[in-house]
Formats: structure tokens, C-alpha cells, sequence
């Protein structure tokens, strides 16, 4: 992830369930956002105005909602980051799958890039040593 254009973690929640809406459906529409992050269709509008101004997404009040070019890159991004750490905390830490959606979620916004590379090598090199059944089981 480019760290100089970072956007806040709310947005990127935002930008990631566009994304995910678009992939799914095609396209996403306010009342479909609102749906997925459980919040009324003026916050997801007044949240579209600023990720539209920033180029993230392509958004007409009224009108369908896609994600650009750069919007779709840093969304993949985001869900990289979270795949990654979500992996680790379920195999390495052997957290239950809806802690570590959760907390995957909320560290891929505050964690560098190079420091979540640096998890998902940690991780392939426990897997690969078969190293992984040994840590976290007494929990």
C-alpha cells in the first residue's frame, strides 16, 4: 500500500464494502452500502462526496456507485492486508475465525505494509517448518 495517500480507516471500511458490493453486484448502489455497514443512507452520502473528491470512486447523488481505477487498486490492497492478517491470526495464533476477521480488520488499517509483508513471510515460514500446530494450542 502507497502510505502518502492513505486515506482514514472509516473511508477505507467504506471504499472496501464498495468494492466488494461492485465485484458482487456489478455495481453499488447507497441503499446497498448503507445495508452493509448498518448505517443511514446520509452517512453513506456524505462519506461517497468525499471519496469521490479524492478519486476513489465515481459517484452521482441519485446514481450508481463504482469504484475508479485507483479506488479498485487501493481496495485490493485493503484486502490483501486484511487476507494476510487474517490468516495469520487463525493459523499461527489459532484465534476463531470471527475474532480474527475482526481484529484483521482493524489492524490492516493501522499496520505498515512492509510490517504486514513481514507477518505474511513469518506466516509461510511457520507453515512450510510445520512449526504452526505448536504455537497457540494451550489457548
Amino acid at each position: 500500500m502507497k502510505e502518502r495517500n492513505k486515506l482514514a480507516p472509516r473511508l477505507e471500511d467504506y471504499l472496501e464494502t464498495i468494492y466488494l458490493l461492485e465485484k458482487e453486484n456489478g455495481v453499488a448502489r447507497v441503499k446497498e452500502i448503507a445495508k452493509k455497514r448498518n448505517v443511514k443512507m446520509p452517512t453513506v452520502t456524505e462519506v461517497l462526496k468525499r471519496l469521490s473528491e479524492r478519486g476513489y470512486v465515481n459517484y452521482e447523488p441519485y446514481g450508481l456507485v463504482r469504484t475508479t481505477d485507483k479506488g479498485k487498486e487501493y481496495a485490493e490492497e485493503l484486502l490483501e492486508k486484511h487476507k494476510i492478517l487474517e490468516e495469520f491470526m487463525r493459523v499461527v495464533l489459532h484465534l476463531p475465525d470471527d475474532v480474527a476477521e475482526e481484529e484483521g480488520c482493524l489492524l490492516e488499517h493501522h499496520l505498515s505494509s512492509t510490517t504486514i509483508d513481514r507477518i505474511g513471510k513469518l506466516t509461510r515460514f511457520l507453515e512450510k517448518k510445520g512449526l504452526i500446530n505448536e504455537i497457540g494450542k494451550e489457548y
